[in-house]
């Protein structure tokens, strides 16, 4: 430990007050770090779900569980994709007891009962076009753009389901969203969009479910590449996550300059299988040589590949204790 940071250190924290001062911007005794991947249980139920993420958690010793999103959307029955605007009608509110939605409310409670009060758990959810395409086929994306006015119905059913799903997710004792949109990418990616488009079927979705997720500390990650990041970083969230070592993204430096928001990223998740450890130390020092230790949350810009090596993941922790 240097001399300057001898000086200005703080004392050890729990967990939760970690979290809870880099997102206030209060001084943390180290970067809260966490990272995540998918562990293909959506057809295992919530109480699977939650006991692959609980030893995921603590064998790496996380500071934030995160809950990845296994459970998709529910389809209306018989509805593999959308042929057409009359599927699209078809898209009515769907009930909390829907297993996609009840089983990750299961999840939820019984990591909250595992890890007791001091973890801080984060669920990750997406926008309402997400929310269908990831059921459907990002294939029929251009088609639902082509028939607005069965599109926007589509899509208000699916937003009032998670409007009320993020009420029910915090009664179950969740801390925080990781709110995932595409609205920033950016043509002529396959998944980008214009700023009339976004303006239609994104944006206004994307702000009712985010105010139904006050009482939580909503984390925008703003997914993809090659991203306008000024199209949603006005949005009221309380800390923002990009992959900020992508091609076309801001870094860290950049992003600190558009916005005063605890920012969350800064391990590159497209090369950390094939790193090795002193260039995964470097990249995450150099994190704090862009923002300092403050208003930041260490993490990979997004999932990590299931076959990342263990000893990666805990070198994460490791080098963090040294921040």
């Amino acid at each position: 430990m240097s001399a300057d940071k001898a000086a200005t250190a703080v004392p050890a924290m729990t967990r939760m007050q970690r979290f809870r001062a880099a997102v206030s911007g209060a001084p943390v005794d180290r970067p809260p770090c966490l990272s995540w991947s998918h562990f293909a249980s959506d057809e295992l139920g919530g109480t699977e779900h939650a006991m692959r993420h609980a030893r995921y958690v603590r064998d790496n010793d996380w500071d934030v569980c995160k809950i990845v999103n296994d459970f998709r959307y529910p389809a209306p029955e018989g509805l593999e994709t959308i042929a057409g605007p009359a599927d699209m009608l078809r898209f009515k509110r769907e009930p909390m007891t829907a297993s996609s939605f009840s089983e990750e409310l299961k999840c939820i409670r019984l990591l909250r009962a595992e890890f007791g009060p001091d973890m801080p758990i984060m669920l990750t959810t997406f926008d309402p076009f997400q929310q269908v395409m990831r059921r459907v086929g990002y294939t029929k994306a251009r088609l639902v753009f082509a028939h607005p006015r069965e599109a926007l119905s589509m899509l208000d059913a699916v937003c009032s389901t998670m409007v009320e799903y993020m009420h029910e997710v915090r009664a179950a004792g969740c801390d925080s969203v990781f709110f995932s949109v595409n609205s920033a990418i950016l043509p002529p990616n396959s998944r980008g969009i214009d700023d009339a488009t976004f303006r239609e079927f994104f944006r206004p979705f994307e702000l009712r479910m985010l105010e139904a997720m006050q009482g939580m500390v909503r984390i925008l990650h703003i997914h993809g590449t090659q991203l306008d990041v000024s199209r949603v970083i006005d949005y009221p969230v309380e800390v923002i996550s990009v992959s900020d070592r992508l091609p076309g993204n801001p870094s860290l430096a950049q992003l600190r300059k558009m916005t005063p928001k605890p920012l969350m990223g800064g391990i590159d998740e497209s090369t950390i299988v094939e790193k090795s450890l002193p260039e995964l130390r470097a990249e995450i020092h150099d994190c704090i040589g862009q923002i300092g230790r403050e208003r930041f949350i260490l993490s990979p810009g997004c999932t990590v590949p299931t076959q990342t090596p263990w000893y990666l993941l805990r070198a994460i922790r490791e080098t963090c204790e040294t921040l």
